[in-house]
């Protein structure tokens, strides 16, 4: 079945574009051979195999893979109420209206089932806390658990997103917090950096405003490098040190979008990133 669905995906796209190049050569069977038409069933097509391939050959979690459909149902939708017979290319008389009763019911859905699973995400349990004791709890466990808060749930890919906090007195006072990660996969080395960030940048903003006293934060993200769908075990791709003193000189009202993808990085200590990602 994988194989059959490459090559569709491959197929279609060749005839995708030999449909710009000459309809007549891609289109033989329509009554309409014009460029248009090609792109509406081909890439039609195209679309179709990737997200069947989402559904039967998962690389990710179920989260993941209703957000990618998520997407490809609002670039349909969006697609079709710029032009209707792009994507109803069966429909003898494509409308807007038609668009949106085709597409929007699993739009709707897939919404649905994406914020179920977001608002289902769990603490991991070595380090949840009952509500009713999150306020009292000890510094310790209380530092662990807002670590453990911000890292709720599953990775893209399916590890648990929380691989290990350790929070220990530090030698002039406060605590020491050290955090490591399983994070999602990001695809390119541009897109991991800008993930880290934004992971490192909750992480280090949950801690350091969670009112406990933190000498120093270490962060640490994991992820397969190798072979991410293959099953081989995450390895240290990227790891960044905060200290309180130099923490002091961040700005937590600014914009929370600032503060963890300019202000934070600015200021962490990159101690370690894998050659793969330099």
């Amino acid at each position: 079945m994988e194989v059959v669905l490459n090559w569709i995906s491959l197929a279609s796209l060749m005839l995708l574009v030999l449909s710009l190049i000459d309809p007549s050569l891609a289109l033989p069977w329509s009554k309409q051979k014009t460029r248009r038409r090609g792109i509406s069933v081909y890439g039609c097509a195209f679309l179709a195999s990737i997200a069947l391939y989402i559904v039967v050959y998962p690389a990710t979690n179920l989260e993941s893979r209703m957000i990618t459909l998520l997407g490809l149902c609002a670039v349909f939708m969006a697609a079709g109420l710029i032009s209707p017979g792009i994507v109803l290319p069966w429909s003898k008389n494509p409308t807007k209206s038609s668009v949106l009763m085709f597409y929007l019911p699993p739009a709707l859905l897939l919404a649905a089932g994406v914020y179920y699973a977001v608002s289902s995400r769990v603490v991991d349990p070595r380090y949840d806390l009952p509500s009713g004791q999150v306020e009292s709890a000890d510094p310790v466990s209380a530092l662990r658990y807002t670590a453990a808060y911000e890292l709720r749930g599953e990775s893209n890919i399916g590890l648990p997103r929380v691989r290990n906090i350790n929070v220990k007195p530090a030698a002039g006072g406060g605590y020491d917090v050290d955090v490591e990660y399983n994070m999602d996969n990001a695809g390119t080395k541009d897109l991991f950096r800008m993930m880290s960030k934004i992971d490192m940048g909750n992480l280090y903003r949950a801690l350091y405003t969670s009112g406990q006293d933190v000498a120093s934060a270490t962060i640490t993200a994991y992820f397969p490098v190798d072979d991410p769908v293959g099953g081989e075990p995450p390895v240290r791709v990227f790891s960044t040190t905060l200290d309180k003193k130099t923490a002091d000189k961040a700005d937590w009202n600014a914009e929370r979008a600032v503060l963890e993808m300019d202000i934070l990085p600015s200021l962490w200590t990159e101690t370690y990133i894998h050659p793969k990602y330099k």
